[in-house]
């Protein structure tokens, strides 16, 4: 089996694991159980339409052999699964760390209850993210601009990271932050860049399962690590936003029990 096809299972196998330890402990019933299946859903076909997108813009896949060779509009079918077990694992790490390593930081659903049946929308969008995203935008052209002229006039693969993972946390911050395990979060967030990092730097890139169209990045490189863009460390960043959907849908989810606990 190809190079590329085996090494997923650096998502696959935690996965995996985390997933049989939760229906273990029970520690994924109702609400969350359901706030995570819709969270999947959604970042799965997500993930599946920004790579038949955009991947071909923002990525080289320089050696055939390390892939099965089954493509999709020239997308080979292992940066489809890569992206899509990379967000599950976030989520997956992410939980187990909010439900049972850290669960002490983890508010009581009483709580989720008590504040949705307070609340009156479930949308807020925060100005002060939004001010944040269009200055970023702003800054890594002009950076773009200076120090990596060639190619695209914008920094096509650092936009695209604004807009599809930091933007949309803007309209769910102000309902999720004060019930994101923040600890369990920089514990995803570390765990999930240090795999992505090693993964990419001792096998992706130098083994040829992928590379990056350079004219598309900002232009900083780091030289030791094969050339690696500093997008590919901040991606991970960006990535793990999505927790705040799984936060949020946690919230929206528990209707029915903030019902029955403003009547009593």
């Amino acid at each position: 089996m190809p190079e590329y096809t085996i090494s997923l299972l650096i998502w696959i196998l935690p996965i995996s694991t985390i997933a049989l330890f939760l229906r273990k402990k029970s520690l994924l019933t109702g609400n969350k159980r359901r706030a995570l299946g819709f969270t999947i859903a959604i970042l799965g076909t997500v993930g599946i339409l920004l790579d038949l997108l955009f991947a071909r813009y923002f990525f080289l896949f320089p050696d055939k052999k390390m892939v099965l060779g089954i493509t999709i509009t020239g997308i080979p079918i292992e940066e489809f699964i890569f992206y899509i077990t990379g967000f599950w694992f976030i989520v997956y790490v992410y939980i187990f760390c909010d439900e049972w390593f850290l669960a002490s930081y983890n508010p009581p659903d009483e709580e989720y209850a008590r504040y949705r049946s307070k609340l009156k929308r479930l949308i807020y969008i925060h100005n002060f993210s939004i001010y944040q995203a269009l200055a970023m935008i702003i800054l890594g052209t002009v950076f773009k601009r200076v120090f990596n002229p060639q190619g695209a006039f914008i920094p096509g693969y650092f936009i695209f990271l604004v807009f599809v993972a930091y933007i949309p946390s803007t309209l769910f911050y102000r309902i999720t932050k004060h019930f994101v395990n923040w600890r369990a979060f920089f514990f995803t967030l570390t765990l999930t860049m240090l795999l992505s990092i090693i993964w990419e730097v001792t096998l992706a890139l130098p083994r040829g399962y992928w590379d990056y169209q350079h004219g598309h990045m900002l232009g900083v490189f780091i030289k030791v690590w094969h050339n690696l863009p500093l997008e590919a460390v901040t991606v991970w960043i960006f990535c793990t936003l999505v927790i705040m959907v799984y936060e949020f849908l946690k919230i929206a989810f528990f209707t029915e029990l903030g019902k029955q606990k403003k009547a009593a």
